[in-house]
């Protein structure tokens, strides 16, 4: 059984790996403004990719979809129109805060919402348990390892780039986008519950045969689908903004650029998939604490290419201390979950 739980821990560190690399190809991506490539991305990323592992997981799809009530789709149409709201709001809210600050706190609201929500409403009776208070300790240390690097992220900006950089970008108050950020995290992590309560779905995909670790592919697909379109207006309306849709036809680089997108898609997704199977091998806990590894993956991996790139050269030795410290925190709490929950 032990065996079977670090399985699922590895694979939900694995599984934040990919999702913290996943914008890398966004950088090589030529002619394009942000808008253009990441409604590409989006096609790839929330429709053809989930579809496509529905299909491929789950036998007879066609048949489980005409015969499912409408009721087994409500959870995921709910949870699908926030999380998509939750992604424009995020782009919002970086752009009125600053990249180090906003990040650091969405993900800090996002590490403590996505790994004890789930926890409330999937375990509650484990909330205050001995396996619930460690999980409970390293959430207290993500928290505090992002709160950490966050800091010596906003310090890095001003250093690298002057004052100028800290400073918001777009109209509106800082405490706006900060309230924005706040509201973000946790609405980040509403896709969890559209997985998680589809249980009409999840019964409907083992009815059919599907493999228990892929039984979530149905609800996945219809939560990311509803998630589309508000992500693929707010593009549209970008594109129309910085009149750019031109970008897809003059560019020249469609292919190579569709490509870049593509690629960002697989290593999203192929990082949700992995967390949801971490957390079927992790059982019913698993939601919270594959959720806690993965984000903390996700700010690991993350921070470590962005380190090799060199986006904090010229950062000053006290900053890179802290930014330092703040890793060490989250793989603490990696080994608190790893070796402290049973």
């Amino acid at each position: 059984m032990q065996a079977v739980f670090l399985g699922g821990v590895a694979i939900a560190i694995v599984a934040g790996f990919f999702n913290g690399a996943f914008v890398l190809p966004l950088r090589y991506a030529k002619s394009w403004g942000w808008e253009n490539t990441w409604l590409v991305f989006c096609c790839f990323a929330l429709i053809l990719l989930p579809w496509t592992a529905a299909f491929l997981f789950v036998p007879h799809l066609r048949s489980l979809l005409h015969d499912a009530p409408l009721t087994y789709f409500l959870p995921g149409v709910i949870a699908g129109t926030f999380w998509g709201v939750s992604m424009v709001l995020y782009g919002l809210g970086l752009d009125m805060v600053g990249i180090a600050v906003g990040n650091a706190v969405v993900a800090s609201m996002s590490a403590m919402a996505g790994t004890l929500g789930p926890l409330i409403v999937y375990a509650p009776d484990k909330l205050l348990s001995s396996t619930g208070l460690v999980l409970i300790g390293a959430i207290v240390l993500i928290v505090s390892g992002i709160y950490t690097y966050g800091k010596a992220g906003a310090r890095k900006e001003k250093e690298t780039a002057g004052q100028q950089a800290a400073t918001p970008r777009v109209g509106g108050s800082f405490r706006a986008g900060l309230t924005i950020c706040l509201i973000t995290g946790p609405m980040g992590t509403v896709f969890i519950y559209g997985i998680g309560s589809s249980t009409g779905l999840v019964r409907a995909s083992a009815a059919v045969g599907a493999n228990p670790m892929f039984v979530g592919c149905v609800p996945m697909a219809l939560t990311f689908s509803v998630g589309f379109i508000a992500n693929a207006l707010y593009c549209l309306y970008k594109l129309q903004q910085n009149h750019t849709f031109a970008n897809f036809a003059t560019s020249g680089t469609f292919l190579r650029n569709s490509w870049l997108a593509f690629s960002m898609a697989a290593m999203w997704f192929l990082g949700l998939l992995m967390y949801g199977a971490a957390a079927v091998k992790m059982g019913r806990m698993g939601p919270s604490i594959g959720f806690g590894l993965f984000v903390s993956g996700t700010v690991l991996f993350a921070n470590f290419l962005g380190w090799r790139a060199g986006e904090w050269k010229g950062a000053s030795p006290s900053t890179i201390r802290d930014f330092v410290k703040g890793m060490i925190l989250v793989v603490i709490a990696i080994f608190a979950i790893a070796f402290g929950v049973h």
